[in-house]
């Protein structure tokens, strides 16, 4: 369904993406991994069509997103919905209006107010969450925020899910709550989607496959269990959490 291929990207001397390659088969949840400042935000805001790369091209479906002129790209990204690192809530808005703002600006499918609202409470529903239309991202704990995130997500019925670190910031016990509903939302929704996270026990709980950002290339791709049989040592040092500077 998306493939990049011989995707680069430099900000000013920081050569981020060199060349990366990957497909993403329809239906699966790819998680992809690596350190901080690897790249993997990046590669998720090119396949967004958020960054135009100094090279290469994000095919969904076999059109080159990267090329698309704005109008074209406002049609493709309909199928695609991100879910922000921090869960990026307008302060400013019920969490109503907060979960709703793609549906009152969606011209491609008109929807009544009443039938905005009812689309609201029912993502709310989906992700576990009742009766907080009404209040404020303030008033939530952060992993309510995340799951009110993932609600505007749904909302607008997207066939790719993009999640940037889901679970950053949450202790084991909520982070372990939106593993579980990420797995379960792939099952109900049958979307395709792909997690960008460093985090191990979510890569294990969620991905049907794995690919590993290292150097500004895909350094491994392949199940979770081909992972962690994987003899691979610069793989194994960053799932084992080892700073390969600590072996010098």
């Amino acid at each position: 369904m998306i493939e990049i291929k011989d995707l680069t990207k430099s900000f000013n001397d920081n050569d981020v993406l060199r060349g990366v390659n990957l497909k993403i088969g329809k239906g699966h949840t790819t998680a992809i991994i690596g350190s901080s400042g690897s790249g993997k935000s990046v590669m998720l805001k090119h396949i967004m069509g958020l960054l135009k790369p100094d090279s290469g091209c994000v095919f969904l479906e076999g059109i080159c997103v990267t090329e698309l002129d704005y109008k074209a790209l406002k049609a493709v990204r309909r199928k695609m919905a991100m879910v922000f690192q921090g869960a990026a809530l307008f302060d400013s808005m019920t969490i109503a209006e907060n979960v709703g703002i793609g549906l009152y600006n969606n011209n491609h499918k008109k929807m009544s107010r009443q039938e905005i609202s009812e689309k609201v409470t029912e993502c709310l529903s989906v992700v576990g969450l009742h009766d907080i239309e009404k209040l404020s991202p303030a008033e939530l704990s952060g992993g309510m925020q995340k799951r009110v995130a993932i609600a505007r997500a749904i909302a607008m019925e997207p066939q790719i899910l993009l999640y940037d670190e889901p679970t950053t910031g949450l202790d084991p016990i909520r982070a372990n709550s939106i593993n579980d509903l990420i797995v379960n939302l792939q099952n109900k929704l049958d979307v395709t989607s792909i997690v960008v996270t460093h985090d191990m026990n979510s890569v294990e709980r969620v991905a049907d496959f794995v690919a590993f950002l290292h150097n500004g290339e895909i350094h491994f791709e392949g199940t979770v269990e081909e992972l962690e049989n994987s003899t691979d040592r610069v793989l194994q040092n960053f799932v084992k959490g080892i700073d390969e500077l600590e072996l010098i």
